[in-house]
């Protein structure tokens, strides 16, 4: 064995493994060919915060034109590529004024789903492209073969080595160097000042699209003939598995440093050559490493990717404003809904009946399989705002699962514990869920995203090909049950995929209308407002992974007794995609969404011609339109005719609307009285710390709150009013000690605090977009009664008895606020004045122990302003609640509050009295100043009665 190799030996084994010059050479030619095409995705994401899921099929598309008019047409090789290039800098630019342009203010997260649209648009024309005829290789300018030592360099290898190498080197002298490269950076860094200095952000926009696009189509022109293909394969060629090495490089560059994108191209692209020489020809070990190094790398430096992308989820569309309540609950008008489902299921029961060809039949089974794996996106994606590009992967789980406990080689397990098969496939989907989703819940944005696609990737090339799944075979084999029903005819084993569609339906259905549902919209809409509602995030996001990986799994077992036999090519990672693409079309936030956009990609095409054409209309181009024109789905316009006729018998209806109720007892609101610790405060906040870098937020800032005193906290924008808040609340972390009558909170979540009696009002008053008034003060009321999880979904004891008496003691709330018009609005459309009373509803459906108010009027009219300190003195008296409240409006906060902190550059500068505040010589040089005019009708106020 030797470790040390000079330039003239050819080969040599360390460990077993074998080494040579010319495996180093082929690794770094196809590392920089990785480092090229991830140099494109961070130019993207860097510029628009965007990852460009068609950038490799930009290139591709591009590149086979040019293949196709050397090859097939005799064209010039130079014109041929330069008119390629030209076509990929026109395809990106493209994109970037029809797609990215129109979506550009929507959530990134759909701008995401948008490229997977104009990627798989971009396979349909490639595919569509004419035979190039008998060449064997994509054209290339040079042929030539030199010997240098122990290396053999083929021309294509050195035109792709060097060719990348200087792309790259353009490209990072572009940035750096240029115009162009300050504005692309300006406009990354904070668009909205970029603007104002006179620079079109779009413009710059649409430049960086077609910079990629270029950038894309020159990587697989070098790329294309190093690998043996010609214009025809180019598409196979550039798989999924090159692309997550693409996205991986970009990852351990932190989507910002094209430097460490070609350094960690180059790593992989030797690691790849390695592996696939000593370990597995196949590839499939490279792709376990490359998905292994995505994970750490988000698991470890998230703090340094996808930054800003907090916001990045799907939601709910609003929905058009519902008839009134008494209308919707008249027997007959409830009735519509569950007469329309009651159809549906008569028509699903039938189908079977009158298309009675066994094939027929299989198919549409396999529609409703389909159905079941988009409800499990719509809990994952529409419910929980985290996108899985992985979902066919659980499908794929659950199928081999099923098959190793039927084929397990024991005389109990046969065809006959099907069943068995399919639960053990829950049980495990469940495991694997949590095992991604337990990481996942430090990850932001797109994270999940990338790491799910990569597990895709790995579970069709790896996962699925292990003994425990085949034993010793190449493909499985699932026997159905014969029992007392014969599940191997067609039509019964439809009824099967029927009857567990609607399980599944129900089970969904009843856990968004639950607590449970309830809590993960409002984790998807306002992570830090959930929080402080004390729902615990992780826990609530957690439920939701289980239970989409148990319907996927479930999905899987079902598609194996479909199709009986399979491998694991009925699993590829482009079906997830696709999956992706039914939620959406559908609508991504309805499980009768889920049911529609099955509909429309799985059976349109069986109930016409399945041709290119309508595969075409039913994911690619129908996902791009939808996105762009309806982004709520097909369940949109569903949602809009209902609610135009629940309006249209609103009007025509005779009965009057019922009035609004009484105003409650004042005592009927509130399940639980403090318990104040005699000379203890009710907080107590000492030597408090906050540091963001080298900035010190707060600083050794300390003050206390006694029971049933109103303490203002005042100074000038920046002195950390807010950051001490979010400290004290758990948002931010901090250093020094916080108590709650007595009790320690410096290291417990901002769930936990607000468990012990936290109550926390923000300044935004964002609330949750998505979900009523009435359903943002029930997740609230979690606080008094937690909603389980699996009771939710099968409505068992105590689900209903919890959901009844939340719905009365919401009802209560909202009558003795005055919000009974608002009951069932959503909170994207409630005045900022309304939303930050429903938010002072919820501080009383928690029964909070202290009251967090960060600036309560802040956006609201001098009107409303004048009713919010009344009003928030009634609620304290309700609670008997201390109160903390940051306010600028210095009349109100002067006149409601019994002590005054006033803080500059963090630290406490001034405590007292109102009237020793105003009068401070430190507070009047710090933020009042001595405008006469302030002073007076301060000093005015404070005379005036409460």
């Amino acid at each position: 064995m030797s470790l040390v190799a000079g330039f003239g030996v050819s080969q040599w084994n360390v460990f077993e493994w074998s080494y040579s010059w010319q495996l180093f050479y082929q690794g770094l030619v196809n590392g920089i060919i990785v480092a090229g095409l991830a140099a494109g995705l961070v130019l993207v994401y860097r510029a628009t915060r965007i990852i460009n899921f068609a950038h490799a099929a930009i290139g591709v598309f591009a590149a086979s034109v040019g293949g196709l008019l050397v090859d097939r047409y005799g064209w010039n090789f130079w014109v041929s590529m330069m008119l390629g290039v030209a076509l990929g800098a026109l395809v990106g630019g493209v994109i970037e004024l029809t797609v990215v342009r129109r979506l550009f203010d929507r959530p990134r997260l759909i701008l995401f789903v948008a490229t997977l649209g104009v990627s798989q648009l971009l396979l349909v024309a490639t595919l569509q492209l004419p035979e190039t005829g008998v060449a064997d290789r994509y054209p290339t300018a040079f042929t030539n073969n030199w010997d240098v030592g122990p290396l053999r360099i083929r021309a294509d290898q050195l035109s792709a080595l060097v060719g990348t190498a200087v792309l790259l080197g353009v490209l990072f002298w572009l940035l750096q160097r240029t115009r162009f490269g300050v504005k692309v950076r300006a406009s990354a860094d904070n668009a909205d000042a970029t603007r104002l200095t006179g620079i079109s952000t779009r413009w710059v926009s649409t430049q960086v699209w077609v910079a990629a696009g270029i950038l894309s189509t020159l990587s697989i022109i070098l790329f294309a003939p190093v690998t043996g293909q010609n214009s025809n394969t180019l598409f196979g060629a550039v798989s999924d598995a090159l692309f997550l090495k693409a996205m991986a490089a970009a990852l351990l560059a932190y989507l910002v440093s094209f430097p460490r994108a070609l350094v960690a191209g180059l790593a992989i692209g030797v690691a790849d050559q390695l592996i696939v020489t000593n370990v597995d020809f196949s590839g499939a070990s490279t792709n376990l490493v490359v998905f292994v190094v995505v994970l750490v790398t988000l698991l470890l430096r998230n703090d340094r990717i996808f930054v800003g992308e907090s916001e990045g989820s799907f939601f709910a569309t609003p929905r058009e404003k519902l008839a009134p309540e008494h209308i919707r609950k008249l027997p007959w008008i409830a009735a519509i809904p569950k007469a329309a489902v009651a159809v549906m299921f008569v028509a699903g029961v039938a189908l079977p009946l009158v298309l009675t060809t066994p094939s027929t039949v299989n198919l549409y089974s396999r529609v409703l399989i389909y159905m079941i794996v988009a409800m499990s996106a719509v809990v994952l994606t529409g419910w929980a705002g985290q996108l899985s590009l992985g979902q066919f992967a659980f499908v794929g789980l659950g199928a081999f699962t099923t098959n190793a406990i039927v084929r397990g080689g024991s005389a109990f397990y046969n065809e006959q514990h099907f069943f068995v098969g399919l639960l053990v496939a829950v049980a495990i989907g469940v495991v694997v869920a949590l095992v991604i989703g337990g990481p996942a819940l430090r990850f932001r944005g797109l994270s999940l995203a990338v790491v799910t696609f990569g597990f895709a990737i790995i579970a069709q090339g790896w996962l699925f090909k292990r003994d425990v799944f085949l034993g010793d075979g190449f493909q499985a084999d699932v026997w159905r049950p014969t029992g007392p029903i014969d599940f191997t005819s067609p039509r019964a084993y439809y009824y099967l995929c029927l009857g567990a569609t609607v399980v599944v339906a129900f089970v969904c259905s009843r856990y968004r209308r639950s607590g449970v549902g309830r809590s993960l919209l409002a984790v998807r809409d306002n992570e830090d407002n959930a929080a402080a509602y004390t729902v615990s995030p992780a826990r609530t996001k957690l439920g939701a992974f289980a239970l989409a990986g148990a319907i996927a799994s479930l999905a899987g077992g079902l598609l194996a007794g479909l199709q009986i036999q399979f491998g694991d090519a009925l699993f590829p990672p482009q079906e997830s995609l696709r999956i992706v693409a039914i939620a959406v079309i559908g609508g991504v936030a309805s499980v009768l969404g889920a049911v529609l956009g099955a509909l429309w990609v799985v059976a349109l095409p069986v109930l016409v011609d399945d041709t290119a054409e309508v595969r075409l209309l039913t994911s690619g181009i129908g996902l791009l339109i939808l996105l762009m024109y309806s982004p709520g789905g097909l369940i949109q316009i569903v949602q809009a005719w209902r609610d135009n006729l629940f309006n249209w018998l609103a009007v025509r209806s005779s009965r009057p609307e019922a009035p609004l109720p009484e105003r409650p007892a004042v005592a009927a609101l509130s399940s639980r009285r403090i318990e104040a610790v005699e000379g203890v405060p009710a907080l107590s906040v000492d030597g408090l710390s906050v540091h963001f870098g080298g900035v010190r937020a707060v600083d050794h800032a300390s003050i206390t709150v006694d029971a049933g005193e109103v303490v203002g906290l005042i100074g000038t924008n920046g002195a950390g009013k807010s950051t001490m808040m979010n400290a004290v609340s758990g948002f931010v972390p901090s250093s020094g000690s916080i108590a709650i009558n007595g009790k320690p909170l410096a290291s417990l979540p901002a769930h936990r605090r607000a468990r012990l009696g936290l109550g926390r009002a923000f300044q935004n008053a964002g609330l949750f977009p998505s979900l009523t008034v009435k359903e943002t003060i029930q997740v609230a009321l979690e606080a008094r009664e937690r909603s389980l999880l699996v009771p939710s979904m099968l409505m068992l004891p105590p689900s209903p008895g919890a959901e009844r008496r939340k719905s009365s003691e919401a009802d209560e709330i909202i009558a003795w606020l005055g919000l009974g018009r608002y009951a069932d609005s959503l909170a994207s459309e409630l005045s900022t004045g309304t939303r930050r009373i429903v938010e002072l509803a919820c501080l009383l459906a928690l029964d909070a122990d202290v009251l967090l108010l960060d600036e309560p009027t802040a956006g609201v009219a001098q009107k409303e302003t004048e009713a919010f300190g009344p009003l928030i003195s009634s609620i304290q008296a309700e609670l008997g609640a201390p109160v903390l409240v940051i306010e600028h409006d210095m009349p109100m906060v002067m006149s409601i509050s019994d002590r005054i902190y006033c803080l500059e550059a963090g630290a406490v500068i001034a405590e007292g009295t109102p009237s020793a505040v105003r009068n401070d010589p430190s507070v009047i040089a710090s933020y009042l100043g001595t405008d006469e005019r302030a002073i007076n009708r301060s000093d005015a106020d404070l005379t005036t009665p409460t």
